[in-house]
């Protein structure tokens, strides 16, 4: 320990390797965007899809709260994101009325 360096850490205090700058309004309107098209076009079993758009819309309605922490919706987002690529993935051949049109296939 230095004669700079407290005795002990603040309360609510980060260790340095944990902070982190907060996501920028335009940073996080680009993820949303980015999420909303990914499950915009997402070919999915169905309540896959559902959960998906269930988790986009609670980062959404909590991030309009005045106490919202845009690293961890940042995080959230990231999440969902990788989730949906993860669906994408596995594809989905059930019913044709939620299949892609002109009978496209999701890669496989």
């Amino acid at each position: 320990m230095t004669d700079s360096e407290p005795a002990s850490p603040e309360l609510g205090a980060r260790p340095s390797e944990e902070r982190v700058a907060q996501p920028s309004s335009d940073e996080l309107a680009a993820k949303l965007l980015a999420v909303q098209r990914l499950l915009r076009g997402l070919n999915a079993d169905p309540d896959v899809r559902m959960k998906l758009h269930l988790r986009f819309m609670a980062i959404c309605t909590s991030l309009k709260m005045p106490t919202a922490d845009r690293i961890k919706g940042a995080k959230r987002l990231d999440r969902l994101m990788a989730d949906a690529e993860l669906a994408r993935a596995a594809g989905w051949q059930g019913d044709p009325l939620h299949r892609r049109p002109s009978g496209e296939s999701g890669g496989t």
